[in-house]
């Protein structure tokens, strides 16, 4: 079920409250779900920058980085019914909402790429390009994240990409 299609009811229910305490607070449901929608993309900014202002290295910080951006994901479908029926069903919906999560993350990410290549460890050209590009990877793998919903084996595959995006595909025995 879509957040749209999620009554007063079922709001009040969820946040634990009576409908009348919500209409208190909360002209409409869609006042509520941009709220909610504005805790959300602020907490998500938050635990990104978080991920991005460590101390590591930047190829370690890069690593943190993605698992600290798919734990995100994985957190927010995972404990919003409605949510991850709009992430699987109506992704358009989802990039909308999104839209200034994604201008942090190319900041974020540039700024890592910037200071792996100022100190030798990325072999890139264009940090910006490359973050553009690494956005657009990341978002291609969140559904099917997403959709197979095994913990465990979520983060074994991610780590999986993590190693393929730092390594190539070539055993290190063969390569050239």
């Amino acid at each position: 079920m879509s957040v749209y299609k999620a009554t007063m009811s079922d709001i009040a229910q969820a946040a634990n409250m009576s409908r009348r305490t919500l209409y208190m607070h909360f002209k409409s449901k869609e006042e509520i779900c941009q709220q909610v929608i504005e805790w959300q993309v602020n907490d998500i900014i938050e635990r990104l920058q978080k991920a991005a202002n460590s101390s590591l290295p930047p190829d370690r910080k890069l690593r943190l980085y993605i698992l600290a951006r798919f734990n995100v994901v994985d957190n927010l479908v995972r404990g919003n019914k409605y949510v991850r029926y709009d992430f699987v069903f109506n992704n358009l919906r989802i990039e909308q909402l999104r839209r200034r999560i994604d201008v942090k993350e190319r900041q974020l990410l540039t700024q890592i790429l910037q200071d792996g290549k100022e100190q030798g460890l990325f072999n890139i050209n264009d940090p910006a390009s490359f973050a553009r590009t690494l956005l657009i990877m990341f978002k291609s793998l969140e559904q099917p994240f997403v959709i197979i919903g095994h913990r465990n084996r979520n983060y074994q595959t991610l780590r999986e990409y993590i190693d393929l995006l730092f390594n190539g595909i070539l055993n290190k025995k063969t390569r050239l």
